[in-house]
């Protein structure tokens, strides 16, 4: 073997093991960091630091899952007040990019119980007053909602919400649940409706293939609606706004094959 080709491979086990290192460096961090919460404690209010670590993962996760975001109508969030944040589901990175957009302000998601078993992960969700919904114990899940309306009522947080109930496995809309809607309704709040496409291809396309993520902010509800509307118009009227949005970008993506 010739001294230049010896060279060049030592260079390149040089600089593999330095992404090496530097990547067990962030997963140290972020292990060691979230030590610090108590799962015992019950959080009420928010931290900033630990949201800025909290979304400090979201975006490594985002560049390690090779995702290519284009964002539309991130000047219509209201990030001077808390909102009700509504969004179709496509898969678990929707919250990642969500946070990860708009970390200007702090948003806890209702989620189901099991993403409380997430090794580490369910310490930053606990210290970010996410909210566990037990969508099989109507008494449960009415707690919860009552826990979201007074987070946005005592200006707290704002909170994220999935109304379709699941994640779609055909890339299908599923219907929107008004009872979602009541935690705008009774706090008082403006709702922000956001439509997510291509989550869903982000494990399918990596690492061999960057994925385009498409998060686009639709429009922002305001909170005297609720003196005209109900929950049910509401919600089938969000849910009709991101049907038209997915609609759209479908064809557009097809024009463009």
């Amino acid at each position: 073997m010739s001294k230049a080709i010896t060279t060049l491979i030592i260079i390149a086990a040089v600089i593999v093991g330095i992404i090496f290192l530097f990547h067990l460096f962030l997963w140290i961090f972020w292990l060691s960091i979230s030590l610090t919460i108590s799962m015992k404690k019950e959080y009420t209010k928010t931290n900033r630091f630990y949201n800025w670590v909290f979304v400090l993962w979201y975006r490594y996760m985002m560049i390690v899952g090779m995702i290519r975001l284009h964002v539309t109508g991130y000047e219509k969030v209201p990030f001077g007040t808390h909102f009700l944040l509504v969004s179709n589901h496509r898969s678990k990175f929707d919250n990642f990019v969500q946070c990860a957009v708009l970390k200007k302000t702090q948003i806890a998601y209702i989620s189901k119980p099991e993403n409380f078993k997430i090794p580490m992960g369910r310490r930053y969700m606990r210290r970010g007053l996410y909210l566990a919904i037990a969508r099989n114990n109507p008494k449960e899940a009415l707690g919860t909602i009552l826990k979201a309306i007074d987070y946005i009522k005592s200006d707290t947080v704002s909170i994220g919400i999935f109304p379709e109930g699941t994640r779609s496995t055909d890339g299908s809309l599923k219907d929107f649940k008004p009872g979602s809607f009541k935690i705008a309704e009774k706090a008082g709040c403006p709702v922000v409706v956001c439509c997510m496409q291509g989550t869903e291809n982000i494990a399918k396309n990596w690492p061999f293939k960057k994925t385009d993520v498409y998060m686009d902010i639709l429009e922002v509800i305001p909170a005297d609606v609720w003196a005209e509307k109900t929950t049910v118009e509401v919600a089938k009227y969000a849910q009709d706004l991101v049907q038209k949005n997915i609609d759209e970008r479908n064809e557009k993506l097809q024009e463009a094959k």
